[in-house]
């Protein structure tokens, strides 16, 4: 389970998003075999409060691991979608949605505007009311956080989508951390200010644990630190 935050829906369904290791074939049906055996995403989810806990199917397609959902609300007045953000090993990062809540996930896809790092990285993913005076009629926007270099873990950023349902809509990144990063999580404060708890150093991303506050500059569609 984890790293990275759960999230509680507006149904009031408690969502932690975690990944596992399936076994795809087994030597005389025993003997699991480690070269077919992948790491897939999926969540946990509770609709009692957290007393009892129900795993969710496993999120078909590529292999993915660490992951994390955002809910995204639709203007059409349809049900919700549970959207999930999956780290991979394909140089980009792999996306799906969930019609249910997160009981099941369609099969995940390549999101081409996220780059992987070349051996992976953690990313967090967070959703917010569109601003009233922001462009398109999306009623939720998305926002990522994610190492920008695709060879190393480095150069924190910040993305924007303010059209969740396109895996392309995500913006150009603004770079919150020059120099090594790592692990991130985010978090949708009051007052339409961002929080982020990242990992960062000078030679290492392990050297120290920083929370820096941020706010969205929606005339400009850039963000800009506070």
């Amino acid at each position: 389970v984890g790293p990275g935050h759960g999230i509680q829906l507006d149904s009031g369904r408690l969502v932690v998003p975690a990944y596992t290791y399936y076994v795809h074939r087994r030597l005389c049906g025993a003997v699991p075999l480690p070269c077919c055996t992948r790491p897939h995403s999926l969540v946990f989810y509770s609709d009692d409060g957290g007393r009892r806990w129900h795993k969710g199917a496993l999120l078909g397609g590529a292999p993915t691991g660490e992951c994390q959902v955002a809910e995204i609300q639709r203007g059409d007045g349809r049900q919700p979608l549970l959207y999930c953000n999956c780290r991979a090993s394909r140089g980009c990062r792999v996306v799906a949605f969930s019609a249910d809540r997160g009981l099941r996930f369609q099969r995940s896809a390549p999101c081409e505007a996220l780059a992987e790092t070349l051996c992976g990285c953690q990313g967090s993913v967070v959703s917010f009311p569109a601003p009233p005076a922001g462009p398109g009629a999306e009623p939720t926007w998305l926002l990522y956080s994610h190492p920008t270099d695709r060879h190393r873990r480095s150069d924190l950023g910040i993305y924007l989508n303010p059209s969740p349902l396109d895996r392309e809509g995500w913006q150009h990144p603004w770079v919150l951390n020059l120099g090594p990063s790592g692990y991130s999580d985010l978090s949708a404060c009051s007052g339409g200010v961002f929080g982020c708890l990242f990992e960062r150093g000078t030679t290492s991303t392990c050297e120290e644990i920083t929370f820096c506050l941020f706010t969205l500059d929606t005339s400009q569609q850039n963000l800009k630190a506070s």
